[in-house]
């Protein structure tokens, strides 16, 4: 009897390590949040969320044909790993070290949502 209950026991035991070992939170998480571009002049705000198993990429920049910043909405996924988001036909990808987001000449460091505010407040499609 002894023997069944330590079978059981280190049964359950191995099951739990497991399970609590295993991801329980969908991947990605380190995207999240708020960042601004490292550009000296007219910085690119990000703002990352969660939208069910994928995420919603918001960006305010500055209107290439003069104005204001326009704010962009795009939809984001996970490519491959948890370090590449997909956004559009663009990926960009989560440097650990540095804590930062690149993507092609862009790189953007976390931010707050004050300064991501004081960015978006400027979309030229504010009223």
């Amino acid at each position: 009897m002894n023997r069944r209950h330590f079978i059981t026991a280190a049964s359950a035991t191995a099951l739990l390590s497991f399970l609590t070992g295993c991801k329980t939170e969908p991947g990605g998480e380190k995207f999240l949040g708020y960042w601004k571009s490292d550009s000296k002049y007219d910085p690119d705000v990000i703002h990352i969320t969660r939208n069910g198993d994928s995420f919603l990429f918001t960006v305010v920049a500055k209107n290439p044909f003069g104005g204001g910043y326009q704010t962009h909405n795009l939809p984001g996924k996970l490519d491959d790993s948890d370090n590449i988001l997909a956004v559009g036909d663009k990926r960009i990808a989560y440097d650990e070290s540095s804590d930062l987001i690149i993507s092609g000449q862009m790189k953007a460091h976390r931010s707050t949502e004050a300064e991501y505010q004081a960015i978006a407040q400027q979309d030229s499609n504010t009223p």
